[in-house]
């Protein structure tokens, strides 16, 4: 067994995912395996693809297959920020936040970072879904207020269609 770093591990995966189409964690681990990292568990690849930032998605003949998400769909600067966010809204229970296919999941991070100090309980992201849980859906206003003012939304102009 070839003895690795995990950043030798994230490499090798974001390789393969370049190279070719994976349609389950397991054949990813065989690929692996091939290229020397054996004994590769399948909770282990499930936790590589959510660093790495893949997603999964429907290629021309419907197979759902994982993929590196486009690198002009990552912002790098606050200008970037609100390129990918397409909406803000709430239904009084709960605050879903639109994006471009492949940013959720870095939003999201940037949402957890807020806190509970500032409304947010938790959220959950998929490739351009997130679902933030408020604190106390009494305040999912000013939650979804602070929302739009941390990541420096208040002048996008599709966020008010949005909201209610």
């Amino acid at each position: 067994m070839m003895n690795v770093s995990e950043s030798d591990l994230l490499d090798s995966v974001k390789v393969l995912l370049n190279e070719q189409c994976f349609g389950s964690q397991l054949q990813l681990a065989r690929a692996l395996s091939l290229r020397g990292f054996e004994n590769v568990t399948q909770t282990r690849i499930s936790r590589l693809l959510k660093k790495v930032g893949a997603i999964k998605f429907r290629d021309n003949n419907n197979d759902a297959v994982y993929r590196l998400p486009a690198k002009q769909h990552i912002p790098l600067i606050q200008e970037s920020i609100d390129s990918v966010i397409l909406g803000i809204k709430h239904n009084n229970m709960q605050i879903i936040i639109k994006t471009v296919i492949g940013a959720a999941t870095l939003i999201s991070k940037i949402v957890e970072d807020m806190g509970e100090s500032s409304g947010i309980l938790a959220c959950m992201a998929s490739d351009n879904t997130i679902l933030v849980i408020p604190s106390d859906v009494n305040n999912i206003e000013h939650t979804t207020n602070n929302l739009i003012n941390y990541l420096d939304m208040s002048g996008h102009t599709s966020l008010t269609r949005y909201r209610r």
